[in-house]
């Protein structure tokens, strides 16, 4: 694409105004209206937050550390766009032209992103002249590198030789994505969901990957050295793909544990009913425990940090106090389950069961009326069943709830402090007690109550 001339002045505030209204009207088919065409223009520092900004041609456009916070871009043209250090947390860009832009640094934390082409693209710069020139030297990769992409959403997107080092990738959805030739070199995609995506000659050395969801993906020729898929779900064939894995950390069999789980286990229910003075604790740490199935079970105090317990049944079972941090619990089932003071940090629980379970804080013996509560911060609960559970003082900072039913829950003093409950089910909840500060998707569902109610 070329450009007639590099325009370094800031666009003039009053013809960005009136640019931006005549595009409102554009937006909402009115008379006057008329689509925005930004293109080439220099907007950096300027403030496009929650804004209508879809089908806009911004080809080009020079916005360094801009904001562009909840904005609608869907369908955009930003070929091109320098959009370096730019905020654009939770904003839509759904099937929006990204290629060749460079988002170094940006926050792009919650954004979508779904269908988007953030293929390779570069603009030339024409000059007086006559003669033609590339911008960046004619770097046409699309650059993210080192920015923050948490719980983004680039679902199918295209991306295919894009630089993506360093950048935090955590629990972001790329089911599908074209990501084949990609430099991801030392990224964070812990609990990323990478199921079907194509990562053919990428380069994922160094990259964080624990707790991810990698079935179906195709790795062939990808460098996997030194990365660490602790709690990952992958198919190991389709790891032997890949062109090297030297160095990568992988999770752990229960034959490493050297001892039989019901051994283990016996010797946790000694160590519980002498205060630890006979018996052991049982540690599962790291290790692969799919499908794990023993309803009614006892393991208070148990350690499941990064264990992998896909679609594990662990119903009516006496879980308080245990430890779940960083483990990967797709589908399992813990409903009617003691799980009160239990750490589930930064684990994978999407789609689990979890109804009428009791999550609510521990009592600490000799403390004085003191409790422990449960933990649930940054952990991932998309699409769970939390319905009719005790939920009292849990805390769910930064919490992924989206789509979970949490119908008739109590939810006395619980923390969704920056959750994300876009799409859950509150019928019958009180949250008068909650802490809601930064939460989304709240009002949307207390909408929904209310018309159901009407």
């Amino acid at each position: 694409m070329v450009a007639s001339r590099d325009d370094t002045k800031r666009m003039d505030i009053q013809a960005l105004k009136l640019a931006l209204q005549n595009h409102a009207r554009y937006v909402r088919r009115e008379r006057g209206g008329d689509r925005l065409n930004l293109s080439h223009k220099n907007v950096e520092s300027v403030r496009f937050d929650k804004m209508d900004l879809s089908d806009a041609e911004l080809v080009g456009l020079r916005a360094c550390n801009a904001s562009f916070a909840g904005t609608m871009l869907t369908r955009a043209n930003l070929f091109g766009a320098d959009l370096t250090g730019v905020n654009l947390r939770d904003a839509n860009m759904t099937r929006a032209d990204l290629r060749g832009a460079r988002f170094t640094r940006a926050n792009l934390e919650g954004a979508d992103l779904t269908d988007s082409d953030l293929r390779e693209g570069t603009i030339m710069r024409q000059s007086s002249e006559g003669g033609l020139s590339y911008i960046d030297n004619g770097d046409q990769a699309t650059r993210f590198d080192n920015a923050s992409m948490r719980h983004s959403n680039l679902e199918k997107v295209r991306m295919n030789r894009a630089n993506g080092s360093g950048t935090d990738l955590f629990q972001a959805n790329l089911k599908g994505a074209r990501l084949a030739g990609c430099d991801f070199t030392g990224a964070d995609l812990s609990g990323a969901l990478l199921d079907g995506a194509d990562l053919t000659d990428a380069n994922l050395s160094r990259v964080n990957l624990r707790g991810a969801e990698l079935i179906g993906v195709v790795l062939d020729g990808a460098c996997l050295e030194g990365v660490d898929l602790t709690a990952a779900r992958f198919n190991k064939t389709e790891l032997m793909a890949a062109k090297s894995t030297e160095g990568a950390i992988m999770p752990r069999s229960a034959a490493d544990l050297g001892i039989s789980i019901d051994e283990l286990m016996r010797r946790h229910k000694d160590w519980m009913m002498t205060g630890g003075a006979k018996g052991e604790q049982a540690v599962f740490r790291g290790v692969d425990l799919t499908g794990f199935m023993h309803r009614g079970i006892e393991l208070s105090a148990a350690e499941f940090t990064d264990c992998i317990l896909a679609s594990a049944n662990f119903e009516d079972g006496i879980f308080s106090m245990a430890n779940f941090s960083g483990a990967m619990l797709v589908n399992a089932v813990l409903s009617q389950t003691d799980l009160r003071g239990a750490k589930f940090e930064c684990s994978n629980l999407s789609g689990a069961v979890m109804c009428e379970a009791d999550l609510s804080a521990m009592p600490i013996a000799g403390g004085g009326g003191r409790t422990w509560p449960s933990n649930f911060r940054g952990a991932n609960l998309t699409r769970s069943d939390l319905s009719r559970a005790n939920l009292s003082h849990c805390d769910f900072t930064g919490a992924v709830l989206k789509g979970a039913d949490l119908s008739a829950s109590l939810v006395v003093g619980t923390s969704f402090l920056e959750a994300d409950l876009n799409g859950a089910d509150l019928s019958g909840v009180d949250l008068s007690s909650c802490d809601l500060r930064g939460a989304r998707g709240v009002a949307a569902a207390l909408d929904t109550m209310e018309k159901k109610a009407g």
